[in-house]
């Protein structure tokens, strides 16, 4: 007898008689392999022994009716492990040991830390990447990013349903959950997270939002976008250029002639380190290699978010106003800056552009060519996903450090962006947090890969008004944020209807 045999006749099969069955077995066998609960090879052979019923059992705790603890199985269940109604059968979540603390208990502890800052440097948003576990790990953050799982030995962490879907071709709004981030405290005013997974039909995400396409500042979170425009432009117009070999050139503000590798002044502009200059400077250069039009439109087309304006710099004055992007090792003028004068403007866009823009960095390998950033090469972006690594907040380090995962997880990708400012406009402090994490958990058995990204910003306006207090709690209200996203990513419930309705 066959799975198909018992759909078109209506059967209705005891395990005894199932066990007998060595056609229907090894077709079991196969399907449970499929799915992930049984291995494949010499093991299809059968015989119903101990590992087919522990499988079998595990297969059946997905359905409302538990056929193994009835012990009869029927149409339904022959559909569902063919795979013909039920396409988003995973292997049970079986989340990780993570310590029982709650919110309140991880935000005091954060707040003791927090508490170190001050309104010009909040203590968790700029502790700097020098203690950071992962330090060593960035210079393999590309290889990483291009593991996927293989369906034995590691599978995705999120569970599929229906409410996934294909990553959006470039310029298209994706549907987003406006619900699904409503356990984030109230201090959060707009976030946006995207969590991804792996199907038989590939890739697969959910997004996840909290006013995610309300347009705003979004401070220096932005600054990743004209580096992504950067690599976008110099691979359109050269495919085989390697950012890695490009310098930036051109005179300083002091009117002093630099050459200067592109990979440290991208470093510069996320690490905070002022190497070379200061980020706010870089961030207002790197947008000089384009019209403030063009590079607004260009965000537009990628995003589908045609509200948004990025037209303006970051406070200071470009570290230099007519850069160009040279191949060192070619000799080649890639990229020459824009001829006219900037009209600086202002910088108004959403959670949703750039949890867009850096999951178009981060998942680059796993997206079809409609979805990815036009003309970017891997081996340009490689670059980018390096010195993203080397943000100053080290928000997710400490969530991890919290949740006890630390010795759990391998083959961990933190790309993320910081921003912050007390804003005369608004009357408060606002914290801005942009990210993509990928690892793998290898305390369950399948390991499972967890890939999310998220944006989000934070605002405290305290009466009466004490700006280094303000910036102190909002610091350990980011982390803590970030720390609850992260917990739920990990348990594979980031999203899900259960986890999604329980607002702070």
């Amino acid at each position: 007898m066959k799975l198909e045999d018992i759909i078109h006749h209506n059967i209705v099969i005891k395990l005894s008689t199932l066990r007998t069955d060595t056609e229907l077995v090894k077709q079991i066998q196969t399907q449970l392999s499929e799915f992930n609960f049984y291995p494949g090879g010499s093991w299809l052979d059968g015989a119903y022994g101990t590992k087919t019923d522990e499988a079998l059992n595990d297969f059946c705790k997905q359905f409302p009716v538990n056929y193994r603890t009835s012990e009869q199985f029927d149409k339904l269940f022959a559909e569902a492990l063919l795979n013909r109604q039920s396409k988003t059968i995973q292997p049970p979540i079986t989340p990780p040991n993570i310590p029982p603390k709650n919110s309140q208990q991880i935000y005091q502890d954060f707040l003791k830390e927090s508490s170190k800052g001050n309104a010009d440097k909040p203590a968790l948003f700029y502790e700097g990447i020098h203690r950071s576990p992962y330090k060593g790990e960035i210079q393999n953050y590309p290889s990483y990013l291009m593991r996927k799982p293989d369906g034995q030995n590691v599978v995705s962490a999120s569970r599929i349903d229906p409410t996934f879907s294909p990553y959006p071709f470039v310029g298209q709004l994706p549907k987003i959950d406006s619900q699904g981030l409503n356990f984030l405290h109230s201090d959060i005013k707009e976030a946006c997270a995207c969590v991804g997974t792996f199907s038989e039909s590939g890739f697969q995400v959910k997004w996840l939002g909290r006013n995610a396409l309300n347009n705003d500042e979004f401070w220096s979170g932005s600054k990743i976008i004209p580096l992504l425009y950067l690599v976008s432009e110099a691979n359109r117009k050269y495919s085989r250029v390697d950012i890695d070999r490009c310098n930036i050139r051109g005179r300083d503000s002091q009117g002093n002639y630099k050459h200067i590798p592109f990979f440290n002044l991208a470093q510069d502009v996320i690490s905070y380190e002022q190497t070379n200059a200061s980020s706010n400077a870089l961030g207002a250069m790197f947008k000089r290699f384009a019209p403030q039009i063009t590079l607004e439109n260009w965000l537009k087309r990628m995003t589908g978010n045609q509200q948004l304006i990025f037209r303006g710099r970051y406070g200071e004055a470009p570290f230099m106003d007519s850069p160009e992007l040279y191949d060192r090792t070619n000799s080649l003028l890639v990229l020459s800056p824009d001829s006219h004068a900037p009209q600086w403007e202002s910088n108004t866009i959403s959670a949703y552009d750039l949890t867009r823009m850096i999951s178009m960095l981060g998942w680059h390998y796993y997206l079809p060519q409609a979805s990815r950033l036009p003309g970017a090469q891997w081996h340009s972006l490689e670059c980018l996903v390096r010195a993203f690594g080397y943000d100053s907040a080290r928000l997710m380090d400490r969530g991890i450090q919290q949740l006890n995962l630390r010795d759990k997880l391998q083959s961990v990708v933190i790309l993320s962006k910081l921003g912050n400012g007390i804003t005369s406009i608004r009357n408060r402090a606002e914290a801005v947090y942009v990210a993509l994490v990928h690892c793998i958990d290898h305390s369950r058995s399948p390991n499972r890969l967890v890939t999310f990204s998220l944006a989000m910003r934070g605002a405290i306006q305290l009466s009466p008004r004490n700006a280094n207090q303000e910036a102190i709690q909002l610091d350990a209200r980011m982390a803590t944020e970030v720390t609850e996203i992260l917990k739920r990513a990990m348990e594979g419930r980031l999203g899900s209807d259960e986890y999604s309705a329980d607002p702070k």
